[in-house]
Parts: C-alpha cells; sequence; structure tokens
C-alpha cells in the first residue's frame, strides 16, 4: 500500500494542462474560479505523473477508467481504475481545495479521502452522517477548532470506507461507525447477491501535513502498514526515461 499526497499550485501550469485528458479538461473548464480550476489541474497532473513514474511510463501513457459500481452495476459512477499500462495496482485519490492524495494498492481495493482544515457547518452535517457514538465525540470536543477537527476526522473516515467499497456517498453514512476516538476502526461490510455475505474493512487515519486530516480504508486482514511515499518519488521530470515497472505487493 502506498500513498503520496501533494499541494497543487494556485495558477495553471502549461505544463499540468497539457496532461490533462479530455474528460479532465472539460470539467477544467466548467471551474468559474482560476484558482480552483488551477488547484483541480494540478492535482490530475500530480497524480498522473505519480502514476506513470511508479509504473515505468510517460504521463502521457496513463489512462484512467471506472470500474463498475458494486451497488447497481453501472460503470458512469463506479470506482476509479486505471485502464493503462496493464497493471495490478489498484487506484484511489482524493482532493479537497490545494491539497490532494492518491493510494495505489496491490491487487485489492482501497479508498482514500483528504480534507484540508477549515470552520464546518457543523449542525447540519451532524444530521445527516453521523451515528450515536460519533455525536457524542464530536459533542465532547470543545466549540471552534477543536469541534470541527472532530467532525473532519469522521467525516474524511467515512469517505474513505465508502469510496473503497466504491459506492461513493450513496449510502446513509450514520451506519458506519468509523471510531475517530480509536486510531482505526473495523467495519463489517453486508455485501447482497451471490457476493460473500460478511467482509471487515480497517479504516485509519494517515498523515497528511499539518494543513489537512486524511484516512484510508482497507480490506481487513494481514498486510504491511501504508507506506506514505515522498512527494519526489512520484515526481515525472521530463528527462527522465521511462525506467521500470514496480514489483511486488504492498
Amino acid at each position: 500500500m502506498r500513498l503520496w499526497t501533494g499541494r497543487a499550485p494556485d495558477t495553471a501550469a502549461a505544463g499540468d494542462m497539457a496532461l490533462l485528458d479530455e474528460r479532465e479538461r472539460s470539467r477544467f473548464e466548467k471551474y468559474g474560479d482560476p484558482v480552483t480550476a488551477a488547484h483541480y489541474a494540478g492535482a490530475r497532473a500530480a497524480i498522473r505523473r505519480t502514476v506513470a513514474r511508479w509504473h515505468g511510463v510517460r504521463p502521457t501513457e496513463v489512462v484512467w477508467g471506472t470500474g463498475r459500481c458494486p451497488g447497481c452495476g453501472s460503470d458512469r459512477h463506479g470506482p476509479p481504475l486505471i485502464r493503462a499500462p496493464r497493471t495490478d495496482w489498484r487506484v484511489n485519490t482524493s482532493r479537497s481545495g490545494a491539497w490532494w492524495i492518491l493510494a495505489l494498492s496491490h491487487s485489492v481495493p482501497v479508498g482514500v479521502d483528504i480534507e484540508y482544515r477549515r470552520p464546518l457547518e457543523v449542525p447540519a452535517v451532524v444530521r445527516r452522517c453521523l451515528g450515536d457514538q460519533e455525536r457524542a465525540y464530536v459533542a465532547a470536543a470543545p466549540e471552534g477548532s477543536a469541534r470541527d477537527e472532530a467532525l473532519m476526522r469522521c467525516w474524511v473516515r467515512k469517505e474513505a470506507v465508502v469510496k473503497g467499497w466504491g459506492i461513493g456517498l450513496g449510502t446513509d453514512l450514520a451506519h458506519l461507525a468509523v471510531r475517530p476516538d480509536q486510531p482505526g476502526a473495523v467495519l463489517e461490510r453486508t455485501r447482497a447477491q451471490g457476493a460473500a455475505a460478511r467482509e471487515l474493512w480497517v479504516v485509519q487515519d494517515v498523515p497528511a501535513g499539518a494543513d489537512c486530516l486524511a484516512a484510508l480504508a482497507r480490506p481487513a486482514g494481514p498486510s504491511a502498514p501504508p507506506v506514505v511515499q515522498p512527494p519526489e518519488s512520484g515526481v515525472w521530470r521530463g528527462g527522465d526515461t521511462a525506467g521500470s515497472p514496480r514489483p511486488g505487493a504492498g
């Protein structure tokens, strides 16, 4: 399991724009704020460079795809995947403002979420996505930044879980008990119609710098701890040769 985090620039760089595919460029053009658009372009380009370097290919050779939704079977809103190069590595990403996170997991699904620290509208979010224990955890924190952080810790864990499951936010988040008072939590996922009836997942906090909170979710079981890679290990430099793929599991 490998993780990278980074911060996108506040202005769109020509080199970043050149790496966006048609779908990414269309989304870029829909942003009304140039800084928000630059953050999106910079994050997508950095993620593409990182995946390319990990696989020993050029950034332009990376092709994104979408897997089938485990809930409805649609391939229009399922989990992200790498269509090219051919690979056993599973991918998940998240962005919050200028900050981004990328997870690569060998052969098993993974979910990540990142949120930059900021004041939150606590009451509305609490009603929508927290269970009773999580409400108590948030309410016990002093008002202000400590309470905002308590809520955000619940939120990033829940997002990481549903992204790992490949179902997005189309579920009742209040029923996902992510135990923000603990270093990590084990959750049981109940599948329907032919799949394994019981599946255990682990969600945990991961380091993302002083400005952000982040979480990672993965299937439970024997696994090496996630490795947070230095940002430069995933940066493609134009003069580099392709290099060689990264073997092994993690």
